[in-house]
């Protein structure tokens, strides 16, 4: 590698398998009714990276193969994590990949319409083997160059209600390289559901994401893009992790081919191709690079529920499309757009049949190291909404993450309510909440984009943002 003087970060990096056992209940999909895995296919793994900014700052990503973190098991997480670690607690972050192929017993409800599935034993091991892994990365930290850069995989997902909708077909890939000039650690995010197994699938399973980071790790091993002719260090696997972007209505329904697991293979290796597009156009930097983690409380509305009669009215009108959709031999994506529309129609019942408070607290966290930024969120956010936080951004490269530090559920934009989209029906927000978080996202990226005086430069292969 070109001597680029003092590496401005230190890092390390580490995965852990966390596969239960089989015989206990998946989690995703409602018409599993409590069915119970009968084996893994591939590893659940949590994938742990670790920056501390030789000028300041340190963040802990812990991304885990899993539906959803709720808060109190993303507290748990963060407590033990930043203990093991001997790191700021303040700069962990609990994210998972919502693959429909995990575990029930690892989420508690996020919803008094839905059940709650947690197992508390298998939680607590959960916990006790984020610590443990951890507790391995004080004693590995080594210096590193960060990259940054953008690929792209439109045709690993689209939008799942119309595929002519919105939809951000980008991959955010950033890079950590050791002082060979090879990757020792990759962070990658796509926005789209982990749902190319349906709900027939009993086997657990990371879905593409797990596909994406091996198809990545092996690419990043054999090609060593850093590593300059003079030197030939020994090959080095990097630990790739992967966040979940802005999914809310994005999904592989209208591009996967089947639901099998050569799908899965085929989906991840588009986004493992995007990512490793985006880091072979990334040039790591020798500047200077702080680390600041900024975190907000917001308040979100809850909607206005419905009226018991125009309730009962939607779920007998979804009910019937529906079974038109299922008489008419529809195609596979429009019957499931009809039943997922009945099943949003019921959730909303429920809601209406608990009650909600009149706002629920989202925590939101900015990330930014050097001129990039992470925006993470602790929703299911639609793509229209993503994309103005990105577009918004004083940062040249700006990814937005959800599925963070807690989970609250769809936030549909305001398009979606007008359709009576299922995750519209589902949310506990109504149309305007899109605009809260985004404000408040936009709010925080201005004070760390202040507190850091970086320049909107150009990222990477163009504007990233």
């Amino acid at each position: 590698m070109v001597n680029r003087g003092e590496a401005p970060l230190l890092a390390a990096a580490t995965s852990v398998d966390l596969t239960p056992p089989a015989g206990l209940p998946m989690g995703g999909y409602v018409l599993r009714d409590g069915a119970v895995a009968s084996d893994a296919h591939d590893a659940l793994e949590a994938n742990l990276i670790r920056i501390r900014g030789r000028s300041g700052g340190e963040v802990l990503w812990v991304t885990l193969d899993a539906l959803a973190v709720d808060a109190e098991l993303a507290a748990s997480v963060a407590d033990a994590v930043a203990s093991a670690a001997g790191c700021p607690r303040d700069g962990v972050l609990v994210c998972a990949s919502h693959t429909h192929s995990s575990a029930a017993g690892w989420m508690a409800s996020n919803s008094p319409a839905l059940p709650d599935t947690r197992d508390d034993a298998i939680r607590q091991r959960l916990v006790a083997q984020l610590a443990g892994a951890a507790g391995q990365l004080a004693d590995r930290l080594e210096p590193a160059w960060p990259a940054l850069g953008e690929g792209q995989a439109p045709a690993a997902g689209s939008n799942r209600n119309d595929p002519a909708g919105p939809h951000d077909p980008s991959v955010g890939a950033f890079g950590l390289v050791d002082e060979q000039g090879r990757l020792l650690a990759a962070l990658i995010d796509y926005a789209c559901h982990a749902t190319v197994l349906g709900h027939a699938n009993l086997r657990w399973s990371a879905d593409w994401p797990g596909a994406a980071r091996r198809a990545l790790a092996g690419a990043l091993e054999a090609s060593a893009p850093f590593v300059t002719p003079e030197t030939k260090p020994a090959p080095r696997a990097p630990v790739v992790a992967f966040l979940q972007g802005a999914a809310g209505d994005a999904s592989p329904r209208f591009v996967r081919r089947d639901q099998g697991f050569g799908e899965v293979d085929r989906l991840g290796g588009l986004v493992a191709a995007g990512g490793l597009a985006g880091l072979l156009t990334a040039a790591p930097s020798p500047a200077a690079t702080p680390i600041t983690v900024l975190r907000r409380e917001v308040a979100v509305p809850t909607r206005e529920l419905p009226a018991a009669d125009t309730l009962r009215d939607r779920l007998d009108q979804t009910e019937r499309a529906w079974q038109a959709a299922q008489a008419s031999g529809a195609p596979a994506a429009e019957e499931r757009i009809a039943r997922t529309r009945y099943e949003g129609a019921m959730v909303l019942q429920r809601l209406a049949a608990s009650g909600l408070p009149p706002a629920l607290t989202a925590p939101i966290r900015v990330v930014v190291i050097g001129e990039g930024a992470w925006v993470h969120l602790p929703v299911e956010l639609f793509a229209s909404l993503g994309l103005a936080i990105r577009e918004g951004s004083l940062f040249s490269w700006t990814r937005v993450i959800g599925y963070t530090d807690a989970y609250l559920g769809y936030v549909a934009d305001p398009p979606a309510h007008r359709a009576g989209v299922y995750e519209a029906l589902a949310s506990s927000f109504g149309p305007d909440a899109g605009e809260v978080l985004v404000g408040a996202a936009l709010d925080l990226l201005r004070e760390a984009h202040s507190a850091h005086r970086v320049p909107a430069a150009t990222v990477g292969a163009g504007d990233a943002r």
